[in-house]
C-alpha cells in the first residue's frame, strides 16, 4: 500500500490530511450539486405550461378587433362581412381573420396580427352562389355591422370577438360574440330593426 511504503510519520500525517480535505471538498460538491439540481427541478415544476381561454386570449390582445377592421379597411376597399378573432393554441396570442367582398363575386380574407397589427397574409375566394345571395341580404340590412357589434356590447359589456352577418331560417342578423371574463356570450341583432333577438352563454367555447 500507499502509506505502508513513506517511512517517514510526517510524511503519512500530511498526506492523511489532504485525503481527508480531498474528501470533504467532493461531499461538499456532491452537495451543492444536489441542491442545484433540487432547485431546478422545483423550478420547472413551478412553471408549468399555462393554458388560456379564448375570451382571456382576446382580452390580452393589444390590438381590438375593431382596430383590427381599420387595418382591413385601409388595406382592401370593400364592403365588410365578418370579422373573428383567432387564438393561437391554448396561447395569449392570436389573430384576426378580416373578410372583405368585391365586385359582389370575390371573397377577401386579411390575416392580422391580434399584438402587431401587422397584416401576415391575404387570400382571395369566389363566391358560391348561396354566399352571393347572403350578400345581397346583408346589401339590403338598415343596420351596419359596426351598429350591430354597439349594440351587442350595450347588452354585454365586454370585448367583441367575432361579428358576422347570417340568415338564420330566413331571417337576416349579424351573430356577434362578445368576451366577458372567462365567458364568451352569443348576441343575434336583427339586421333590420337593431333589436336584440337573443343573448345566452355561448357553451361550445367553453375549455
Amino acid at each position: 500500500m500507499l502509506l505502508e511504503t513513506i517511512k517517514n510519520p510526517k510524511d503519512k500525517d500530511s498526506i492523511m490530511k489532504n485525503l481527508s480535505m480531498f474528501s470533504k471538498s467532493i461531499v461538499m460538491a456532491l452537495g451543492m450539486a444536489a441542491v442545484g439540481n433540487a432547485t431546478i427541478s422545483v423550478a420547472q415544476a413551478a412553471t408549468p405550461n399555462v393554458r388560456v381561454s379564448e375570451s382571456v386570449a382576446a382580452a390580452q390582445s393589444k390590438i381590438s378587433l375593431e382596430q383590427a377592421i381599420d387595418v382591413g379597411n385601409k388595406t382592401f376597399k370593400g364592403d365588410l362581412v365578418s370579422v373573428e378573432f383567432d387564438q393561437n393554441g391554448y396561447s395569449a396570442g392570436g389573430k384576426y381573420d378580416v373578410k372583405f367582398i368585391a365586385r359582389n363575386t370575390d371573397e377577401y380574407t386579411l390575416r392580422i396580427d391580434a399584438d402587431t397589427g401587422k397584416v401576415l397574409s391575404a387570400k382571395q375566394e369566389q363566391l358560391d352562389k348561396d354566399d352571393i345571395a347572403e350578400y345581397k341580404a346583408m346589401k339590403q340590412a338598415k343596420v351596419s355591422l359596426a351598429q350591430a357589434m354597439q349594440k351587442a356590447t350595450q347588452n354585454v359589456n365586454g370585448k367583441v370577438i367575432k361579428a358576422g352577418f347570417d340568415v338564420d331560417n330566413g331571417k337576416s342578423v349579424y351573430e356577434i360574440k362578445v368576451a366577458k371574463g372567462n365567458q364568451i356570450h352569443k348576441v343575434i341583432i336583427d339586421s333590420m330593426t337593431g333589436k336584440v333577438i337573443s343573448s345566452r352563454l355561448d357553451t361550445s367555447d367553453d375549455d
